[in-house]
């Protein structure tokens, strides 16, 4: 919001009392100006395994990982491996840098790694959530990082750096400014992901002193040392102390990842006092948020860390890390509480009644990623890749690339890298978007509009009147083929019957079916176009519904659109729609005197100047036939009567479209619908 001080556009208070009025007027606007900004995302919170939000409605979350912008990892700065984030600097120290260049480096870095441009992208791609891995040095002040940079330079002064991370502690001196970088990128990422209706989760990557002995990932300058020294822990607690404080009334956040990865943890009962103090320690402040509570083993191990050891037990929801596993969703280990592959991940789930979120994964070729996403869906588990861009030459596994050249190769490339960091200089690693990216529901879905949808068999989607389960096996869109394409709300929309009832992706869990009278979660679909023009719809639970080619009822079931999951579509005229509508037989028994070969019209569809015939199969000789073609404003555009059981009616004067056919013969009266196209 703009506020232009002048005297057309802004009146300036001429006695306190305006002065209070227009400062409670003033801060209203902004309450309401921010409040509009994320008003459309709500709370989340655990229901059973299930995460939900303020409706009740399950939310799967599918997101990205924003690695390497506020905490670099040495292979993300190079393939073959660049170090951790204090040794790059004392890389660049080593080569002359003075602390107030790389300061400057690092400050540009920040604003130019992830921008507006790469959160409107992520979301483009169908992605509705990004994990935010943080260094906790961010929520240092400026001077109080120079100290911890000073052991970049010189190891010797850890102890030293140690000392005054305690002072600060004991002289309350620590996270108390507002102004803090960690929490300016933090509320740039919130802005723009909830401008695209996107979660965030804060993600404590880099946890004073580092959550184990892999240095790389927490920037360590010793390993272990979270656990080794109780000041740290001390440290933890009040870090997160002051983000709920901040952050406690902020629906925009999914959860709190509360430490990323502890690794080689002597015991999990360390694990465990420390998530004990954090949760109590968050709870205490009145926060409700969802707590992430994440395992000895790189965040997948929970001996000791079950639910029911821990005071406060609600809103929990559990950590699991698949890299390189199986793609199968039933494997197992021999290990309950080691959860990374997904059958333990279902068993965990379903023991405790927690939800389970994938918080990394992916690394690999893009077959892999792919039949790990489809593996993960199908579960019903929610996942963030890792991650959404890095420096290659080539394709790789995340999103974006990052071309060379290299920072850990020298300082004279320093520019270079902020300019090829930025989104317009980044490459797309295609088989990777290919395989990871969920798909978005287009904004051009033909809202209001009536539809007929077509499968790979060429066959036409029935509702089958909204009686037992739907078919993909008709020749002809005719009434019960029609469906109302009506907005649901949140970019998703319902596909409304002939019969006024709607369309049920069953969950999954059984056939879908067309008999909802009101629009629910299994209701809702996302209409997503495909490359070839076709369009694809998924059900909330993540997966795509079936044609099943016509052998089968159909289903949504399917984790990834192949041939049987693309629709051909075409939009029919509000006219035809009504005709259509209206000479719908009434009951089944019409339409079985159809079905049991009583009339034969053929072929249906039509080539327009074809013949079209009309063969009455139980003809009474001792009455004519009569035929007449009604199109879709009612008007008769051909009518033959005839003494014989097969009429010929010629179609060159015809208009392509949708036409009702009259036969009466005696007493029998059939009706049929013809397309000439």
């Amino acid at each position: 919001m703009k506020i232009h001080y002048t005297s057309r556009l802004c009146v300036i208070p001429r006695n306190l009392r305006q002065l209070r009025l227009f400062c409670s007027l003033l801060l209203l606007a902004l309450c309401l100006g921010a409040g509009q900004a994320y008003a459309q995302l709500t709370r989340l919170r655990a229901d059973g395994k299930r995460i939900v939000n303020a409706s009740n409605q399950e939310v799967i979350l599918k997101g990205i990982n924003v690695g390497g912008w506020l905490l670099q990892e040495g292979y993300m700065m190079r393939p073959d491996g660049g170090g951790t984030q204090w040794s790059i600097k004392k890389g660049l120290y080593d080569q002359g840098q003075s602390d107030a260049a790389v300061e400057a480096f690092y400050q540009s870095w920040r604003d130019n790694f992830i921008t507006k441009a790469d959160v409107d992208y992520m979301a483009s791609l169908g992605f509705n959530s990004i994990r935010l891995p943080l260094h906790y040095d961010l929520f240092l002040t400026s001077a109080q990082r120079a100290v911890r940079n000073g052991v970049a330079r010189n190891q010797s002064n850890y102890n030293s750096y140690v000392n005054s991370l305690t002072s600060w502690y004991n002289s309350n001196t620590l996270f108390t400014d507002a102004n803090l970088e960690g929490f300016r990128l933090t509320d740039s990422l919130l802005k723009w992901a909830a401008a695209n209706k996107m979660y965030v989760v804060l993600d404590l990557h880099a946890a004073p002193g580092a959550a184990g002995t892999d240095a790389n990932i927490a920037d360590a300058f010793v390993g272990n040392d979270l656990w080794n020294k109780s000041i740290y822990q001390d440290i933890t607690v009040r870090l997160w102390q002051r983000i709920s404080a901040r952050y406690i009334n902020d629906d925009r956040i999914a959860f709190y990842d509360l430490i990323n990865e502890p690794n080689h943890v002597p015991t999990n009962q360390q694990i465990h006092a420390l998530f004990e103090r954090l949760i109590n320690a968050v709870r205490a402040q009145g926060d409700t948020h969802l707590l992430m509570i994440e395992g000895n083993g790189w965040g997948n191990q929970y001996n000791y860390l079950e639910p029911f050891t821990f005071t406060n037990k609600s809103n929990l929801v559990y950590n699991a890390h698949r890299y390189g596993t199986s793609t199968s969703p039933t494997t197992t280990n021999g290990d309950a509480n080691q959860i990374n592959e997904l059958g333990n991940i279902n068993n965990f789930r379903n023991t405790y009644n927690v939800p389970v979120v994938v918080g990394e994964t992916g690394e690999n070729s893009a077959d892999w990623l792919r039949a790990n996403i489809a593996a993960m869906n199908t579960a019903g588990v929610g996942w963030f890749h890792w991650t959404y861009k890095r420096f290659d030459a080539g394709e790789n596994a995340a999103l974006l690339r990052i071309p060379p050249p290299y920072l850990v190769d020298g300082a004279g490339n320093m520019s270079a890298v902020l300019n090829n960091i930025k989104f317009a200089n980044n490459v797309k690693n295609v088989n990777t978007i290919a395989a990871v990216a969920p798909g978005k529901s287009s904004a051009n879905a033909p809202i209001g509009k009536t539809v007929w949808l077509q499968g790979f068999n060429g066959k036409y989607v029935t509702s089958k009147n909204g009686v037992g389960a739907m078919w993909c096996d008709a020749n002809v869109p005719q009434a019960w083929e029609f469906f109302q394409v009506v907005d649901a709300g949140d970019g998703k929309i319902a596909l409304k019957g002939n019969t006024g009832n709607y369309v049920s992706s069953e969950n999954g869990e059984q056939a879908i079916t067309c008999n909802r009278p009101t629009i629910q979660g299994w209701e809702k679909f996302d209409w997503i176009e495909t490359a070839d023009g076709k369009v694809a719809l998924r059900g909330n639970n993540g997966l795509y519904v079936s044609s099943e080619n016509g052998t089968q009822a159909m289903t949504c079931t399917r984790p990834t659109v192949q041939g049987w999951e693309a629709f051909a579509f075409g939009v029919v005229s509000a006219a035809t729609a009504k005709t259509m509508a209206a000479v719908q037989p009434a009951d089944k028994t019409d339409l079985s005197v159809e079905a049991n070969g009583s009339l034969l019209v053929y072929p249906n569809p039509v080539a327009k100047g074809s013949i079209l015939v009309v063969n009455v199969k139980k003809y009474n000789a001792s009455a004519p036939v009569n035929v007449a073609v009604v199109d879709v404003s009612k008007k008769v555009v051909a009518y033959k009567k005839a003494n014989a059981a097969i009429v010929n009616i010629p179609t060159g004067n015809m208009a392509s479209g949708f036409y009702i056919l009259t036969v009466t013969n005696g007493k029998n009266t059939y009706t049929s619908k013809v397309l000439i196209q």
